[in-house]
């Protein structure tokens, strides 16, 4: 009798825990001009398995099931992808991506973080075209004098990483693209000079890779542009930082330092400080000294430009150990251009006429910078 109760209460163990089922909680995807990436919130032990031929990418998930709320994501089409399918076969749930351009596919996992409370898995459709002809132009710029002084603007964070948020939700990523986007238009209205952007669009670039755009458009100058955010809602004004190898002192410094550097949340696969090997390169570098000296110059001519049309937080340049500043030998800063935690400034960052207005002040900066030089 026993024994027929042990087994009847084992059947009904495994049965029960056959049907418990793992959960995909959302779907989102972010299109850039070398990729699209896919991501899904999920369970941290979720079973999944990601196989592709030509055309299609399918990527399976065993025992799982997608909330109602949320099973609309699913669908996208963009510049690679064709149509999203769901299918379901016996206890899997199959996503049926069919891309319509030559591609190879990466994926990885992410951990919960400040932003996201769920386990992430990430998958990148990369197109092979795009890399081919960054390749073919990178080989052609090598052969090419440069006659003109390039200047990489960087607009922080996007995609997956916002950013900092309002306190009426704006997100820092947002503004930030739309000051990039202003600046690099009225930079190119120069015939000196030639501006472009690390992303023209709300997709994610993982930090060493705009280190990395910077040297491959042979440019002069980086300029990263970002806002300000504190608990405090009273805190107001425009700071510029240049790198510090040791960091800085300050406490709002480190906890920029902290948020800024933290890329493994959204890029994944990135070794952002292995030994510090940028940093390395920078110290190793003859020219360092000169590099930092220009670079606080050039801090100085964006606030003497910045002040004439609103606060100042900090009108001496500030350092830090952000990673995007680590291009070696050309003067880089990091703009922080208000504050987006006070809503006062959150309003102003989110007005089209004063992104404008910080634009103006940033290329004013720039070109009394060069203008010094001659």
């Amino acid at each position: 009798m026993r024994y027929w109760i042990s087994l009847i209460f084992a059947l009904i163990v495994t049965s029960a825990f056959s049907e418990e089922k793992t959960t995909l909680y959302d779907f989102r995807y972010w299109t850039a001009p070398d990729q699209t990436r896919i991501v899904i919130d999920k369970e941290e032990d979720t079973l999944f398995n990601i196989t592709n031929t030509d055309k299609v990418v399918v990527i399976s998930f065993d025992d799982a099931e997608v909330l109602s709320e949320t099973f609309s994501n699913i669908f996208f089409k963009d510049i690679r992808i064709q149509k999203v399918l769901i299918k379901r076969d016996k206890k899997t749930i199959k996503l049926i991506v069919h891309i319509n351009k030559n591609f190879k596919v990466r994926h990885f996992t992410l951990q919960p973080n400040t932003k996201y409370k769920s386990h992430r898995l990430v998958v990148d459709i990369i197109d092979l075209k795009s890399q081919s002809a960054v390749k073919a132009s990178k080989s052609v710029k090598k052969s090419t004098q440069i006659t003109q002084k390039i200047i990489l603007v960087d607009a922080g964070h996007g995609g997956e990483d916002s950013g900092a948020i309002g306190k009426n939700k704006s997100q820092e990523k947002n503004v930030n693209l739309a000051i990039a986007k202003k600046l690099v238009l009225k930079i190119n209205k120069n015939s000196d000079l030639k501006a472009v952007l690390t992303r023209s669009g709300d997709y994610y670039i993982p930090l060493t890779k705009r280190i990395t755009i910077a040297q491959k458009e042979n440019a002069t100058m980086f300029i990263s542009i970002h806002a300000d955010s504190v608990e405090s809602a009273t805190a107001k004004g425009a700071s510029i930082y240049t790198l510090s190898e040791k960091g800085n002192n300050s406490k709002l410094a480190q906890q920029l330092e902290q948020s800024q550097n933290l890329v493994d949340q959204f890029g994944g696969v990135e070794t952002v400080i292995d030994n510090d090997q940028f940093l390395k390169n920078i110290l190793t570098d003859f020219s360092r000294k000169d590099r930092d000296m220009q670079s606080f110059n050039l801090a100085k001519e964006i606030i003497s430009q910045l002040e004439k049309i609103g606060p100042i937080h900090k009108k001496i340049p500030q350092k830090a150990n952000f990673v995007v500043l680590k291009s070696p030998a050309i003067p880089s800063v990091l703009v922080e251009t208000a504050f987006i935690s006070n809503p006062t400034q959150e309003k102003r960052l989110t007005n089209s006429k004063q992104q404008q207005k910080i634009a103006d002040s940033i290329y004013q900066g720039i070109v009394n910078y060069y203008r010094k030089l001659e």
